[in-house]
């Protein structure tokens, strides 16, 4: 199973009259299969149209930033990333499988 991990968040220190505004997010999708893992970081710029539902940074949760990354990046995606970790990660397990560069 993939496992996300917020990297970082980043914010503006002062924006619409808020102080510590996080407007983007930097994640990874992982995944370890047999000591071999696979992993892809991206971010994702968030939506500040609408403070009303403002979250104080310090009241923010490693589960609410995964909510608004993944909601931020739609369940279809979500679901891809996952599946390109985890397949990546088990095919370095196959045995007659070469990797590499030939130079």
């Amino acid at each position: 199973m993939a496992t996300w991990t917020i990297d970082k968040l980043i914010s503006y220190d002062s924006y619409d009259s808020k102080e510590n505004v996080v407007y983007a997010i930097e994640y990874t999708v992982a995944h370890t299969d047999n000591s071999k893992t696979c992993a892809v970081q991206g971010l994702v710029n968030l939506d500040l149209d609408d403070l009303s539902s403002f979250t104080n940074y310090s009241s923010i949760t490693e589960a609410n930033a995964l909510a608004w990354t993944k909601a931020k990046i739609g369940s279809d995606e979500v679901s891809a990333l996952e599946n390109v970790v985890t397949k990546r990660a088990e095919e370095q397990n196959l045995t007659g499988v070469t990797t590499g560069k030939p130079w």
